[in-house]
């Protein structure tokens, strides 16, 4: 299957590389302190690439990003069992989920473009048909993007942008940078990187605790029970300390800053959770860009609570007929 178009947005700023394969985010280039345009986003040089590679890199993932649990979920008493992409859990909407398709490109201009997708889960893990549609908008130094999705039937959604950041444009891992997340709680997790029943729990006196800009290097080497389980950061925090909307904005999720570049990335959301991972199981050889490889990129994922489905105690995901679900993220570059 082929057919991948790559849309083109740019402004005296930014420029964006869209793909309607996965509807994917392939390349964003940002300016440092000196006004010197590069790469600030992981991305592929082709399509076979991207193809072959596992890494989710700035795709749309769904219809429910991030892990449901085996053993299925139920809606008004039917029960949905996806196919499972790890050993014990589906993973961004399985092995045929959004990120798998080519998106049809309905409007598109030198700022903004929109892509559609008409989905239906070929195994039934998921309930179908999902439209869904994301619009990516160059607005001077950010990029937003508006995801909406409906059902004719009562279904989980969780459609969420996967992107792996390094701002320093070059080769340098990933550990230089700092990052901040305005949350006082996290989902700690299981071996199989679901959340814990306890979940969530307080970041304060944990590896967790990013209400201060912390090196991520610092971060990854901490001596914290779910830093060792991964490698690493792999979890889910809790937006509960969210900087409020200013001027018609988001609230502020999170700051990643690099200190050589002097770039710096605001993520503004409606979403109620920010997944970090750190990127320490990336082995994608065919990583065209800023670089590729264990630690070479930060994935910041605006989204749902991961095994939301399941559980009765996280905010819900569950999007009912006539209703349509909308959520709003914007990544917002600067330098100094």
């Amino acid at each position: 299957m082929s057919g991948n178009e790559k849309i083109t947005l740019s402004n005296d700023q930014i420029e964006a590389e869209i793909w309607s394969l996965g509807a994917a985010v392939n390349d964003l280039k940002a300016p440092d302190r000196d006004g010197v345009l590069a790469s600030v986003i992981l991305g592929y040089a082709d399509e076979a690439a991207r193809r072959a590679g596992s890494g989710y890199l700035g795709e749309i993932v769904g219809p429910v990003a991030n892990r449901i649990a085996e053993g299925g979920y139920e809606v008004d008493g039917t029960t949905y069992t996806p196919v499972l992409n790890e050993p014990h859990a589906t993973l961004h909407g399985g092995p045929h989920g959004f990120s798998e398709q080519v998106w049809e490109v309905t409007d598109v201009s030198p700022t903004e473009v929109t892509l559609r997708l008409e989905w239906s889960d070929p195994d039934g893990g998921f309930p179908g048909p999902i439209r869904a549609e994301v619009t990516y908008v160059l607005e001077g130094s950010s990029l937003l993007h508006i995801v909406q999705a409906a059902c004719p039937q009562a279904a989980p959604l969780n459609v969420v942008s996967h992107p792996y950041f390094n701002l320093s444009g070059s080769l340098s891992p990933v550990g230089d940078h700092t990052l901040q997340v305005f949350a006082e709680r996290y989902l700690p997790i299981d071996d199989d990187s679901i959340p814990l029943p306890e979940a969530p729990s307080p970041v304060a006196d944990t590896a967790f605790d990013l209400r201060q800009p912390q090196p991520l290097a610092q971060v990854m080497a901490a001596d914290d029970p779910q830093i060792r389980l991964v490698g690493g950061v792999d979890h889910a925090f809790v937006l509960d300390a969210a900087q409020p909307a200013v001027d018609g904005g988001l609230p502020v999720a999170a700051v990643l800053a690099h200190e050589g570049s002097g770039r710096r990335l605001t993520i503004e959301t409606d979403e109620p959770a920010l997944q970090v991972y750190t990127g320490h199981m990336l082995a994608d050889s065919a990583i065209a860009h800023p670089t590729g490889g264990p630690g070479t990129g930060v994935a910041l994922e605006a989204e749902g609570y991961p095994d939301a489905p399941r559980r009765a105690d996280f905010p819900s995901v569950l999007v009912r007929p006539g209703q349509t679900y909308q959520r709003r993220t914007r990544w917002v570059f600067s330098a100094r």
